[in-house]
Order: structure tokens, then C-alpha cells, then sequence
């Protein structure tokens, strides 16, 4: 009986010891998480006032310079058009809580949500709600960073949008949008980059397919502002492809990829005649590469004539920048150690 009681003593202490540990080991909600949850529960907004002229130079300073009045009748002209989006929520969000914690580093919930009042108090606690998800998943990604690390890029995604969707849900993929299409731009140059060489025309064609379909009738805004963007990108992925090719073969295939890419003609032309250089560039650095390696590698090391035919190599290679190289060549840094990527450089 008395060893069945000690026994009986031993588990409850045990579990009481975990209990303890559990309760102290559990994650806590800080001040901004709490004050977040107050003013949510209370569902009061900041009392809505006239808003002062929006300030004419505001684009040329930090938001933080103005007051708080100043600051919500900025973010009506800058957000205002786009508030439903939640894409532009965030953004706006994101903007404001770069700089108020510095600010007010003990209310600055309280200040968000009086600036999101003042701007717009139709949507002030659904904005707030955001916040909340926002500053939540903000932590979230900090406290899982070192783990993040040692995760495949797989993996990684599958925490990220599980913990995306717990905290945003649906608008998740609203906010994430951008992100979802370039990870599958991402994925294809990816697969295409571990294809074996060959078939560069189908490559450039499935790639072409792939931003046309992410990105729809937005493809053509896409490729005004992205557009070298994601021509080098695609380049990159295909240097295996490129590498095999003579110099002629090699400029035809980058002037399709250009062309195929939607540059128009005086672009391509310049392309071609920059194609030109960078060749005889590269040819010339081999070459000069060749000589330094063949003079230094001497018995006894390069005498003062060697140094003087480099240097008259150099000069005649290189012209203005011979004297450049000189100087990085006695720092240690030799241009012919750098890879080439074909079409880039």
C-alpha cells in the first residue's frame, strides 16, 4: 500500500513539473500583441476630424516627418484609390509600422490606429485587424528564422503559406500574389536551368508561355518595367545552352531572346553591336590572360623587359584601362578569374 502511495506521489510531482515547465516555456503575448487585442475588443476607432491639405512636397520626406493628421490625409492620396485591395492594405500597413514603434515605442498601436481612423474610419478596424495579422505573422517569421534556413525551399513555402492562410486567410493570396507568380517564373527558369543543353527554342518558348499565363493582361505592363529583369534571367538559366555555340551562333540565339522578349528593333541593334564588344573584350583578356600566366610563371619570375611587354600589351589591349588593371593586378584581383555569363556580361 505505502509503495503504491510513493509511486502514486512520484507521477503527480512529475506532472506537476511539466505542468510548471509547459506554463513557463509557452509562448507569451507581448505589450503590442495585448494592445492590439484591446482595442479590437473594444472596437473603437479614433474620432474622425477634417483632415488638413495634403502637403504639396510629401513625396520628397519621410512620412514620420508630418503629424498624425497630415499623415492619414497622405495615405488617402497614396492608398486611397486601392483600399479594398488587400495587397494595398499591407502595403500601407507595412509603410506605417516601418517607423512608429521607433517613434512611440510604447503606444505606437494606439497611434496606428488613430492614423487609421483619421484616414479611413469606414475601414479603421478592419485595417487594424490586418495590422494585427501583420505584426503576428512578422513575429512569426522572426522567431522561425534560424529554422527557415535549414529548410528546402519546399518545405520553407509549405510553413510560410500554412501560417499565411492561419493568419489572413483567403486574402492571403491576394497579398501574396506578386510572390506566387514569380515562384513559379522562379520554378520554370529553375528546371530549365537543370535541363541538359539543347532545345533552346523550346526553352525560350515554354518561358515566354509561363509569364504570359501568370501574369495575363498584365504581361504588357510586366515587361515595360521587368523586362531586362527577366530577359537576364532567362539568359542565366541557359548558359549551358549558350557556352556551346560559336561567337555567331551565340549572338543569333541572344538576339531571338531579345526579339522574343518584345524588344523592338533599335534596341536589338544595340544589343548586337554590344555583343560585339563585350567579345573582343573577352578575347582581348584571354589573350592578355595568356602572356601575364606565360611571363610569370618563369624561372626567376618576370624581369624588367617581361614587365615592359606586359605593359605595352596592356596598353594596347586595353588603352585607358590598361593602367586600371595594372592597379587591380598588384591589389590581387585578376579580371580574367571572373566567370562570364553570357548575354550579361
Amino acid at each position: 500500500m505505502f509503495q503504491n502511495k510513493k509511486i502514486l506521489y512520484s507521477v503527480l510531482s512529475i506532472l506537476i513539473i511539466l505542468f510548471v515547465v509547459i506554463l513557463i516555456l509557452r509562448p507569451t503575448k507581448d505589450k503590442n500583441q495585448k494592445d492590439f487585442e484591446a482595442i479590437l475588443s473594444e472596437g473603437k476607432i479614433a474620432e474622425s476630424k477634417e483632415l488638413p491639405n495634403l502637403p504639396e512636397d510629401y513625396a520628397d520626406h519621410k512620412l514620420m516627418e508630418y503629424s498624425m493628421e497630415e499623415i492619414a490625409r497622405i495615405l488617402q492620396e497614396k492608398y486611397g484609390k486601392n483600399i479594398d485591395n488587400p495587397a494595398a492594405q499591407i502595403a500601407m500597413i507595412e509603410e506605417l509600422m516601418k517607423d512608429l514603434p521607433k517613434l512611440y515605442p510604447n503606444d505606437w498601436v494606439k497611434v496606428l490606429n488613430q492614423i487609421l481612423g483619421y484616414a479611413f474610419p469606414n475601414k479603421a478596424l478592419e485595417l487594424l485587424r490586418m495590422s494585427e495579422s501583420l505584426y503576428n505573422y512578422n513575429r512569426f517569421r522572426e522567431a522561425n528564422m534560424s529554422k527557415v534556413g535549414l529548410m528546402s525551399d519546399e518545405a520553407r513555402r509549405e510553413m510560410m503559406w500554412k501560417e499565411r492562410y492561419r493568419l489572413f486567410g483567403e486574402k492571403a493570396d491576394e497579398i501574396w500574389a506578386m510572390e506566387k507568380k514569380m515562384t513559379v517564373i522562379g520554378d520554370t527558369l529553375k528546371r530549365i536551368q537543370e535541363s541538359p543543353p539543347g532545345n533552346l527554342d523550346a526553352k525560350l518558348s515554354n518561358y515566354a508561355k509561363t509569364l504570359k499565363d501568370q501574369f495575363g493582361k498584365d504581361y504588357p505592363r510586366l515587361m515595360e518595367n521587368k523586362r531586362q529583369q527577366l530577359t537576364e534571367g532567362f539568359m542565366v538559366s541557359v548558359q549551358k545552352d549558350l557556352k556551346v555555340l560559336s561567337f555567331g551562333e551565340r549572338k543569333s540565339a541572344l538576339r531571338e531572346i531579345r526579339q522574343t522578349m518584345g524588344m523592338d528593333q533599335a534596341a536589338l541593334n544595340r544589343w548586337d553591336a554590344l555583343e560585339e564588344e563585350r567579345e573582343k573584350a573577352w578575347q582581348n583578356q584571354q589573350k592578355y590572360s595568356a602572356k601575364r600566366n606565360q611571363l610569370s610563371t618563369k624561372k626567376g619570375g618576370m624581369t624588367a623587359e617581361d614587365e615592359k611587354e606586359l605593359d605595352a600589351m596592356r596598353k594596347q589591349l586595353f588603352g585607358e584601362e590598361a593602367e586600371i588593371i595594372k592597379n587591380e593586378e598588384a591589389s590581387g584581383y585578376f579580371r580574367a578569374s571572373e566567370e562570364r555569363t553570357y548575354g550579361v556580361n
